[in-house]
């Protein structure tokens, strides 16, 4: 059932993200509006027991309104609209380095040092743009690497199982999914999708509880955590070593 589950919340984040990047407009005032909309029902549903989800709710919100925006006015061509979105993409992670920091023990560390490896690696914020040589207006950030991607994806996913648990490790799965087949196509393209298919799983999420994962049997195995938090650090200790052997070679280019 699981995997059912899993599955359909691949096709319906591919399909949503897909939509939402075709119609700008259209995706600027569903954010503004449905979730603000939801938001009563969700605190009736869920309560105000767990800091943390609720952070990320917001948090996905606001960077989806500020795309939106950014998308159909002249304010992502500024310098300023870089910043923002370097800034809430590194919030984003950071959240999850700090649950994982709270939560203590070693494989929640060597994932929380994973994740400060992420921001330490990431593009120049003067690659952020907004394609408007398309009729979609793309947020772009050239130069994204599909090694990063691979390494963002390992990250969060060992970040769910050691936080939440197997069950919601084989959903979030699904999620991590949709925006990495994005960046197969397109990797320039992947922190729109990743920021509009973690949006969108989170409403109907949100909305529709029974669908999420029962926390009554969530397990997390101890051998386990420890060997695939040891592979998220491992492969982003590695991409930082090769990203900075790519930053010493161009900056020695420059000199001559």
């Amino acid at each position: 059932m699981n995997f059912i589950v899993a599955m359909g919340v691949f096709l319906v984040l591919l399909v949503s993200q897909e939509l939402f990047r075709r119609y700008p407009k259209f995706t600027l005032y569903f954010w503004l509006a449905v979730p603000f909309i939801l938001y009563t029902c969700w605190l009736l549903l869920w309560g105000e027991s767990d800091w943390f989800p609720w952070m990320k709710v917001f948090s996905i919100e606001v960077g989806i309104i500020v795309l939106s925006i950014y998308r159909n006015t002249s304010l992502g061509k500024h310098k300023f609209g870089q910043w923002v979105i370097y800034g809430l993409l590194a919030t984003n992670i950071f959240e999850a380095v700090f649950r994982d920091v709270i939560s203590g023990g070693a494989p929640n560390y060597l994932n929380a040092v994973a994740g400060v490896l992420l921001v330490l690696t990431l593009e120049k914020i003067s690659s952020i743009h907004i394609d408007s040589k398309t009729k979609h207006k793309d947020l772009s950030w050239r130069g994204m690497t599909l090694q990063w991607i691979a390494g963002y994806t390992i990250w969060n996913w060992v970040f769910v199982y050691l936080n939440f648990g197997v069950e919601s490790a084989i959903q979030h799965f699904a999620v991590l999914a949709a925006a990495f087949v994005v960046a197969l196509i397109d990797r320039e393209r992947w922190l729109q999708a990743r920021v509009l298919t973690l949006g969108t799983y989170f409403i109907i999420f949100h909305t529709v509880p029974h669908l999420n994962p029962d926390k009554i049997g969530q397990t997390v195995n101890s051998q386990f955590s420890f060997y695939a938090a040891l592979v998220s650090f491992v492969f982003m200790f590695a991409y930082a070593i090769s990203y900075s052997k790519r930053q010493a070679l161009a900056a020695d280019r420059k000199k001559h």
